[in-house]
């Protein structure tokens, strides 16, 4: 079986923190039924690889926790699908949190649905805490995936996000607009089999709601790919 290392996605299309009171939860754009959230994956040049779609299936509330269901759908250059896959979120009291799920790398597990491997998943969700500023070092984040062939494990997989920490604001503009967001920086670290990838990442959000872009980096600091948020519906 051939596992390739590609641009790793981590981020987040949909990765929230925010202010707001437990009351709000259901304004944020991502806990409304129908929402739909488009980014693009780019390579190290700038040359477009690949796109996700992010869709809102449903949202639940049972007092003041609210829980949304999010489908991805991942596109290849010729809008073919090549994966999909439904993830949650959170938000109680102002805190959101996402499935550990929602970070590793789509392609990877794309190629895996199309060897007819079965996946076994088991991860943390991440939080971001209510009041989060400048400064502020937030928790770090674990999945392993084991990847099964008639019952036997082939290979497992595990990805490993550390050391996130709010450095700065930033204003960044995309084909979705122009944004004023928090900057956040983190470290990363997968395991595929005996294949180790460390590298870092640096993600900026929007109104502490939104990733509206990320980039990638290998260990030795140099720009391996990126992907942003290129529509709004």
């Amino acid at each position: 079986m051939k596992i390739k290392i590609g641009i790793l996605i981590i981020l987040f299309a949909t990765l929230f923190y925010t202010n707001s009171s437990a009351q709000e939860c259901d304004e944020v754009l991502f806990m409304k039924k129908g929402a739909l959230l488009t980014y693009t994956d780019y390579n190290k040049k700038g040359k477009e690889l690949s796109s996700t779609v992010h869709e809102t299936i449903s949202v639940t509330q049972e007092n003041d926790l609210y829980t949304a269901i999010i489908k991805a759908t991942r596109k290849d250059q010729k809008n073919k699908e090549t994966f999909t896959t439904d993830f949650k979120t959170r938000c109680e009291g102002g805190l959101f949190s996402v499935d550990m799920i929602r970070f590793f790398n789509y392609d990877k597990l794309s190629e895996q649905q199309q060897e007819g491997l079965k996946l076994k998943i088991d991860g943390d969700v991440l939080e971001f805490p209510v009041n989060s500023k400048i400064g502020d070092q937030l928790d770090d984040g674990h999945i392993t995936l084991k990847l099964n062939n008639q019952g036997f494990t082939l290979i497992t997989m595990t990805f490993d996000i550390k050391n996130r920490k709010i450095v700065g604001e930033e204003s960044i503009t995309t084909p979705a607009g122009t944004f004023d967001c928090q900057k956040v920086t983190f470290d990363f670290e997968s395991k595929f089999g005996i294949i180790k990838v460390k590298g870092s990442g640096v993600e900026w959000y929007h109104n502490n709601v939104v990733v509206i872009k990320s980039e990638s980096y290998n260990k030795k600091g140099k720009l391996t790919g990126y992907h942003q948020l290129t529509k709004i519906q």
